[in-house]
């Protein structure tokens, strides 16, 4: 991590100073678990003091929330459709292999943690697809909620595991493979329902 000299304005330093910790972190993080680092680590690293770091975060894990803020959830769920969704997950998945041991080291260390930020994409991306396509209009916000979590939490615990199996699987396989249980996911959720509709009106 480049030293980061401290002064000059406020207005223009407060970003650049969070991303020069989250740099710091994530340099850190590529070659030693969370647990393992401590906010002392993080502020030397870069040339900050710890004041400065409590100014800005109240620990490393709300830093680690920010990173995962401004680098997954951010530009995976700006102008996010179902049509490109396979893209966004392509996305997501080169941009872990590129930083393979940072997210290896993060998720070992705090799985939920991370499974949370990859659980709101997807449960963006689910709502959006009810919408789009016009499915399950049958079902109440509550029920398509849970509709979205179902899905959301799946696929987000396939690329945990990916993840934590040390990323072997190809990038455009995977995202390939979970657009396609997706897509079949959403056809048989609704065909059940026609059955199950059929059924009940008979």
């Amino acid at each position: 991590c480049n030293k980061f000299i401290e002064g000059g304005s406020h207005m223009a330093n407060s970003n650049i100073t969070k991303k020069a910790l989250a740099e710091s972190l994530k340099e850190l993080g590529s070659t030693r678990i969370l647990d393992k680092i401590t906010v002392a680590d993080i502020t030397e690293h870069c040339g900050v003091n710890r004041q400065t770091f409590y100014y800005h975060f109240n620990d490393k894990y709300e830093l680690l929330a920010w990173i995962y803020n401004q680098e997954l959830v951010i530009p995976l769920t700006k102008d996010l459709t179902f049509d490109n969704w396979g893209e966004k997950i392509l996305e997501l998945l080169v941009y872990m292999k590129q930083k393979k041991q940072f997210f290896m080291n993060t998720i070992k260390s705090n799985n939920d943690f991370f499974s949370v930020y990859l659980e709101r994409i997807f449960i963006e991306l689910f709502n959006k697809a009810i919408k789009d396509l016009n499915l399950y209009t049958h079902l109440d916000k509550k029920m398509r909620d849970i509709y979205a979590r179902f899905f959301a939490y799946g696929l987000t615990g396939i690329i945990v595991d990916w993840a934590l199996k040390g990323m072997k699987e190809g990038e455009e396989e995977l995202a390939q493979l979970l657009q396609d249980i997706s897509f079949s996911s959403e056809k048989i959720g609704h065909e059940l329902y026609l059955y199950h509709k059929n059924e009940t009106d008979k």
